[in-house]
Formats: C-alpha cells, sequence, structure tokens
C-alpha cells in the first residue's frame, strides 16, 4: 500500500463537526484483496495491538472490528483502525475514522479525527499513517510488528505539539462555555471569540496582563523589595555578586538559606535550607549562572502553595511538594524512582 498524501480540513466538515485529515490511500497490490485472503494476518495485527480487540467498527459494540476481518474487509479498512490505535497509545485523544472509495480501483481515502488545538502543519497524523501502513505490511509479511520504537518517537513529537497544561485547560473551559476557540499556529496562543469580543491568551497570560506586573514578577530582587515596602513580610535576603559574597550573606543572616536565582520559573535552579560554606558556594555557582548573582534569603520552613486569582477572587490552590524517595533496604535509588515515576498521576511532559 502507498500513503499518496494528507490534506486536513479545520472546520465543520462532510464528515464531523470537529477536525479531520484525509489520507489517499493506493492499495496497489492488496486491491480486492480481504482480510479473509490472507490467513493469520488478523491475528497477527492483534498481537501486535491488543487494543484493536475493543474497536467497535459498524457492529457498534466491542469487538466489532474482529467480527469485520473475520468476515473479510478491505486493507484501508485495517489501516484506518490501527491509526486510531495508535493515536490512542501515543494520548492523542481521537475516535472517529471512516474509509471511502475515492477515483479508480485501489483508491481510498481514510478519514480520521485530529485534536482540535493540534496545529494545522503538524506531521504527526502523516507518522501515524505511515506507521500504520508498516505494521500492517509486516503482519502480511507473516510477521508480528513491534511499533514501540518509532511510536515512541511519534509521542514525543506529539507532546512537543500539545498545548500546555494551563492552555489546554484554558481552551477547555472555553469551550464549555460556548466560546469559539482557535489556536495560532504552534503556539500556546489561544484567540477566544472574535470581532470586538475576542480575547487572546497565551499560557497563563492574557491580552489584560499587565506588563509591569510581568517584569516584576520575573525580577526576584524587585518583588522582594515591592513586597516588603508594602509591609507584606518576606524573608531577609542579599544579593550576591560573587562567591565571597554569597559566604557573607550566610554568615550574617544565619543559617539554613536559600540560594536562587534572580530571574525564574517552576523552582529551577533553587536551593534550599543550605548550612555550610561548601554548599552555598555550589549552589551560588548554579544559580548565578551567565549574570554572576544570585539571591541568598533566610529559609522560612512551610508549606509552599501556587494559588490561582481569576477575577479577584481564588478560584485554586495546589500544594507543591519536593520529589523524594523511602528506601526499603533492598531496592536501588534507581529502581525507586522507577517505582514512583510507575505511578500515573506523574504524568508525561507537561502533564
Amino acid at each position: 500500500m502507498r500513503l499518496d498524501h494528507v490534506r486536513r480540513l479545520s472546520g465543520p466538515n462532510l464528515y464531523l463537526s470537529r477536525p479531520v485529515a484525509v489520507a489517499r490511500l493506493d492499495l496497489r497490490g492488496l486491491t480486492g484483496h480481504e482480510t479473509t485472503d490472507h490467513p493469520g494476518f488478523a491475528g497477527r495485527i492483534i498481537a501486535a495491538l491488543p487494543g484493536l480487540t475493543s474497536h467497535h467498527c459498524s457492529a457498534g459494540r466491542p469487538g466489532g472490528l474482529l467480527e469485520a476481518m473475520a468476515r473479510g474487509t478491505y486493507f484501508g479498512h485495517v489501516t484506518e483502525h490501527v491509526t486510531l490505535e495508535l493515536s490512542g497509545l501515543i494520548g492523542r485523544e481521537v475516535y472517529f475514522g471512516r474509509t471511502v472509495r475515492a477515483g479508480g480501483p485501489g483508491q481510498y481515502e481514510v478519514v480520521l479525527e485530529c485534536p482540535r488545538d493540534e496545529p494545522v502543519g503538524s506531521a504527526v497524523v502523516e507518522r501515524l499513517i505511515g506507521l500504520a501502513l508498516r505494521l500492517v505490511d509486516g503482519a502480511l509479511a507473516g510477521r508480528v510488528p513491534d511499533p514501540s520504537g518509532e511510536l515512541a518517537e511519534v509521542a514525543a513529537a506529539h507532546e512537543r505539539e500539545r498545548l500546555g497544561v494551563s492552555t489546554s485547560a484554558l481552551a477547555r473551559a472555553a469551550r464549555r462555555r460556548g466560546v469559539p476557540v482557535r489556536r495560532v499556529g504552534d503556539l500556546n496562543l489561544l484567540r477566544l471569540g472574535y470581532g470586538r469580543h475576542r480575547r487572546t491568551v497565551w499560557a497563563a497570560m492574557t491580552d489584560g496582563t499587565s506588563a509591569i506586573g510581568m517584569e516584576v514578577a520575573a525580577d526576584k530582587r524587585l518583588a522582594h523589595r515591592l513586597l516588603g515596602e508594602a509591609g507584606v513580610p518576606v524573608p531577609e535576603g542579599r544579593v550576591a555578586a560573587s562567591p565571597t559574597a554569597a559566604l557573607e550573606a550566610l554568615r550574617e543572616i544565619g543559617p539554613p538559606v536559600v540560594v536562587k536565582p534572580l530571574a525564574g520559573h517552576q523552582g529551577e535552579g533553587v536551593h534550599i535550607e543550605l548550612r555550610d560554606p561548601a554548599e552555598v558556594l555550589a549552589a551560588f555557582a548554579a544559580a548565578a549562572g551567565d549574570g554572576g548573582e544570585a539571591l541568598v534569603e533566610c529559609y522560612v520552613p512551610g508549606r509552599d502553595y501556587r494559588v490561582l486569582v481569576v477575577g479577584g477572587r481564588v478560584a485554586a490552590a495546589a500544594e507543591l511538594t519536593a520529589a523524594r524517595l523511602t528506601g526499603d533496604g533492598t531496592a536501588t535509588v534507581a529502581a525507586l524512582v522507577a517505582r514512583v515515576n510507575a505511578d500515573p498521576a506523574r504524568g508525561e511532559g507537561h502533564d
């Protein structure tokens, strides 16, 4: 089989109210062949992708695809279901597929649902269809193909392209309220609504976000000063421009201290509960970077929360906890890390 081309329909279309990709397939030597003409094919493709056993197909119930292959179905139809299964395995939540005749003998169009916010120029769907064709060819050749290696590469590409957690949550919330949502290219930039009512959102920022507020938040030295002048309790701290100044701040403030970059986010480069001069020197070297300066502050114990305020009211709060391990006297640290990361709540990428 050969994939001739893929085209995208980004809005409501003949097949679905959501975006779809339409792939033109040429069955070539398999024109007129059905799955029943190739004994053992169905078993091998199911062994490669066990999730196919739950596909409904036209039967409207799990196992429908198995029944269709047992009766005999064309390989364009099988390719459709294999592509949908591969999509599900990488977390690409799409469910609709349809295979229709197109043009001459052996010419088919495979119509596949696409995620609403997948970039129009994304190559993920083409790569999934290409992998599906290779899996079908492998099963026809008498092998049980293994998609894991290539699928991991496609999954990584999908993860890089997908919306971030905050932006994705905003898109879902807008759609629940009937607000039109359009993503701009492959950016985390959304257009909400149309015309004079349209608003734009980029990750956790909106077109109403203060540029001055952003600058203050990005400069820990300035934020520390302004909060202190406003009467908000802040930890005692010093800006250190050299390793010697960092050690002097340790002596003046007293241990334990925190050493952090002057700019940063999500706790990157932050070193806490430092007591020894050697620890402070190592932390300063890591936090100062090319700028040559870092903030040394008194360590304040307690719980760490990130609070979301919407419209002047607290909408949500998350407690941040440091990664940690508890030994069991047997497993290595690497094995313990793997065990903790096996928890599905740990997520992948942004999740």
